[in-house]
């Protein structure tokens, strides 16, 4: 069962790391390199709910009721759009946050969830043993994320071209990452329509 193209070698790359680090999780063996963080004992919708940074994602995940998904035992890893990111976008963040937008916030949102429990660590390695240097995942929404390294900084571009680069410490959960973002990985139009 070889893997036929890269998105696939990517994912199984990704998954087998993935499962490395659950295995090692199990066995006791923590990767402890000094800077490895214990996961928390918390799920993921909790610790992104108490994230300062990360209140318009919060208030989505609430309200759209994929709290729940993020409180349930499957993994995910959110790239979590930092306020800042649609506080950026002008009219057309404020206009997304609104609760009229919230499908439009959420169609946002699946697009930066890809499933699997990855810390940036782990993505980094897929990255560097990947040959071309990039990992491509399939997000929630359907669509594909990139991943690469960029000036040294991890970015993802979503399949619109629009690029983030990890910013911030990521929240390692009881069943799932968020991994801060300085902006959004699709693009979102104008509020005027433009």
């Amino acid at each position: 069962m070889m893997a036929r193209a890269v998105n696939t070698r990517s994912r199984a790359l990704l998954g087998a790391m993935a499962g490395a680090l659950l295995l090692a999780a199990c066995q006791g063996d923590a990767a402890d390199k000094g800077a490895a963080a214990k996961p928390s004992a918390e799920t993921l919708a909790a610790l992104v709910s108490q994230a300062d940074d990360l209140s318009a994602v919060a208030a989505t995940l609430e309200d759209a009721g994929l709290a729940q998904v993020f409180d349930g035992t499957a993994a995910y890893t959110l790239l979590a759009p930092q306020d800042s990111a649609f506080d950026s976008l002008g009219p057309a963040g404020e206009t997304l946050r609104s609760s009229e937008q919230r499908p439009a916030m959420v169609a946002v949102l699946r697009d930066h969830i890809v499933p699997g429990y990855l810390t940036p660590d782990d993505i980094a390695k897929a990255i560097e043993l990947d040959d071309d240097g990039k990992v491509v995942m399939k997000t929630m929404g359907g669509h594909e994320l990139t991943f690469a390294s960029a000036d040294g900084a991890i970015t993802a571009t979503g399949s619109d071209g629009a690029t983030v680069r990890f910013a911030g410490k990521p929240l390692l959960a009881s069943n799932g990452v968020a991994i801060p973002v300085d902006g959004l990985a699709v693009k979102v139009a104008a509020a005027d329509g433009s």
